[in-house]
């Protein structure tokens, strides 16, 4: 073994609970490493019934003096025996350099440690190195070995959906030292996800080791297996342990990163844009790149993340749809939901919003399009195609495109330079036609993928977290502190509601908080004489339609509450929460009606209340009425009014949820 007293010591943390006969050769293995730095082994006796544990480790003190050490404890299970450990090197050696776990039934190579040790290197924000899994014993493998590539790339995003780092991997001491040790409850299995989790939550990411000599032995009645009867509790244990992991923004954030849903690329240049938010284009790919990646994706989409969306345009229609600021997310959120194989997308202004899918006459090929979208499953399609041999002459078929038209206040800006729909598909015909053929590759018959499927990541986090069932989420993903004010249809066009608008958008902006004003609207409403003045002030601008005259009535301390949000509303309201951090509502819109969903998400919501609103719409009584019906949900309600406060006191809200527009601010904490 060679040494260097320059370099910190590495320790090895062995838990010992039954199975002496494999205990033996799990620190055999790790005594025998050849290294160039010294280390320590310990074993922990947890508390086993088999006195040949003991014995069995004091033989081997004597051969491994001053390498291996042994101590018994009452029993408390593996995370508290792997505590324990490393609580016994860090005393043993105060300036210990990482941790290395191995379970009594696994075994490491001699080189193992090193391998470890030289993917672990010295960036700080690498805690830890994991290995592939290589298994024997009960394998389905001719020669006995098994190996399973669980994040050939570590990746955030598949950490989340399952653990893709085995226990066995070599843990920088600093993460200790910062706090991070495994949940001692957590003895029914998942532990090592715990634990790397909450590494993930202290800022250390993970680094794989391709060849770790790491030997994972698999038995029928292993914890793992009884975890798996046991996932969903343990899973949602994992999810209340670290929320802020879970939380939509933070997942959005790391969806922007890892796995933006769309791919565009500008006619004639050089790189593909990828992202989820249309507002952040920092993410630029080289063709050749975005080939080799699609190819990767195509032989293995559980493997590899993709976009799910591909657009076309020429550079002046990406200049226009840069200009589009405050509907940009929202028509391309509806885009992402209505699941269209291929669209031809126009925007219009207009002094209403309005979107409308139609299928295209046969001469469509001269009609104006801003872009055209096709879903990528077309992509991956012509790729195993050609390599089947199915597309001819390197030509691709795409289907006749659908319309996909969107009409909204301030839209269509810089509109001269428009292309027509053919003249779209022939870029994305040639396009396509670039990335083929599809090269057929070979596998190796005993070593496999088998972490997170990257299509099962968007269904079980992006959507069922940041969205509900069936909806896609709203594409902000720039994890910004973000507020939404709520203007109710009543109050759309009155100069005090525009007033308030302005003001809250300029005081947010200078706390530097992003912006969504959703505006409610009553069937067939026109904004041909509304004042427009906030819109630039605005991140984004979304229409909420209301119910019209088909209001529903509940009836909550004798007086009659309107609900005029339908369902589809109260979804588009609840998506849009999930990227927000407070909702500030102009009086009492219709979307208090969905503050409980958001208030479950950890969004604040308060009501901004000026007598005029209720001078302008006469709404007094269903104002009060819908306050006090909706009071769990309001985090606080804003006004200068006294009369107010104590008027609606005395009907049974809250004192303490009433403040002034100053102590509103001062407490402002985003």
């Amino acid at each position: 073994m060679g040494k260097n007293d320059d370099k910190s010591i590495i320790g090895v943390v062995i838990p010992g609970y039954g199975h002496p006969q494999f205990l033996a050769e799990a620190v055999i293995s790790a005594c025998e490493q050849k290294l160039d730095r010294d280390y320590k082994v310990v074993v922990v006796d947890d508390g086993c019934k088999f006195p040949e544990t003991s014995r069995m480790v004091g033989q081997l003190m004597e051969k491994y003096q001053g390498i291996l050490h042994y101590f018994r404890q009452k029993n408390t299970g593996l995370p508290g025996a792997r505590n324990a450990g490393v609580r016994f090197l860090m005393a043993l050696e105060p300036e210990i350099d990482s941790i290395y776990f191995l379970d009594a039934d696994n075994r490491i190579a001699p080189y193992s440690l090193q391998a470890f040790r030289d993917v672990l290197g010295d960036d700080p924000e690498i805690g830890w190195a994991y290995p592939d899994i290589s298994m024997f014993g009960l394998s389905g493998s001719e020669d006995g070995f098994d190996t399973r590539e669980t994040a050939p790339n570590y990746s955030k995003l598949k950490h989340l959906v399952g653990n893709i780092s085995e226990a066995g991997s070599l843990v920088r001491t600093d993460v200790f030292r910062n706090g991070v040790f495994y949940n001692e409850e957590m003895t029914s299995g998942f532990e090592d996800w715990d634990f790397w989790l909450g590494a993930l939550e202290a800022g250390y990411i993970g680094q794989r080791v391709r060849h770790s000599g790491f030997l994972y032995r698999r038995r029928p009645e292993s914890m793992l297996a009884d975890s798996r009867r046991l996932e969903e509790t343990l899973i949602a244990q994992i999810r209340e342990t670290h929320k802020s992991l879970y939380q939509p923004k933070n997942i959005l954030k790391q969806e922007q990163l890892e796995a933006p849903a769309f791919a565009v690329f500008v006619a004639g240049a050089d790189d593909v844009i990828l992202s989820s938010d249309p507002k952040i284009t920092s993410a630029t790919m080289p063709v050749q790149h975005f080939k080799e990646k699609a190819h990767a994706w195509a032989h293995s989409p559980r493997e590899h993340f993709f976009p799910e969306y591909l657009i076309v345009l020429s550079r002046a229609e990406w200049a226009q749809i840069q200009a589009q600021s405050g509907c940009l997310r929202w028509y391309l959120w509806h885009l992402r939901e209505q699941a269209l194989e291929c669209a031809a997308v126009t925007l219009h202004e207009s002094d209403k919003f309005d979107i409308r899918r139609k299928a295209l006459n046969d001469d469509f090929t001269h009609q104006p399009a801003s872009f055209i979208c096709i879903k990528t499953s077309l992509l991956r399609a012509a790729l195993l195609n050609s390599m089947s041999g199915i597309s001819v002459g390197g030509t691709v078929k795409i289907p006749q495109p659908e319309e996909f038209c969107v009409s909204a206040p301030q839209l269509g800006k810089g509109a001269a330079g428009i292309e027509p729909v053919g003249a779209h598909m022939k870029v994305l015909e040639q396009f396509m036609a670039d990335l083929l053929p599809l090269k057929s590759i070979s596998g190796h018959q005993t070593r496999h993928y088998a972490g997170p499927s990257c299509v099962g990541i968007r269904d079980q986090l992006v959507s069922e977290i940041c969205a509900v069932e069936g909806r896609a989420p709203f594409p902000v993903n720039t994890g910004a502190a973000r507020a939404m004010i709520l203007v109710g249809a009543e109050h759309l066009f009155s100069d005090v509601a525009t007033g308030l608008v302005t003001a809250l958008l300029k005081r947010l902006k200078a706390e530097g908080c992003e912006t969504l004003v959703v505006l409610e609207m009553e069937p067939g409403q026109s904004f041909a004489n509304a004042d427009l003045s906030w819109w630039d002030l605005a991140d984004d601008v979304v229409p909420m339609s209301l119910s019209g005259g088909n209001v529903e009535y509940r009836i909550y301390l004798g007086r009659r509450v309107p609900l005029k949000l339908g369902l589809l509303a109260r979804e588009d309201l609840t998506v849009l929460a999930r990227s927000c951090d407070v909702l500030l509502s102009c009086g009492a819109a219709a979307g208090l009606e969905a503050l409980g969903q958001a208030k479950s998400h950890g969004a604040k919501g308060y009501v901004w209340f000026d007598p005029a609103f209720l001078v302008n719409s006469g709404q007094e009584m269903n104002h009060q009425a819908k306050l006090l019906a909706f009071e769990h949900a309001v985090a606080g309600v804003v006004t200068d009014d006294p009369g107010y406060v104590y008027g609606l006191s005395a009907e049974g809200f809250p004192p303490s949820k009433f403040q002034t527009p100053a102590e509103f601010w001062q407490g402002w904490n985003l």
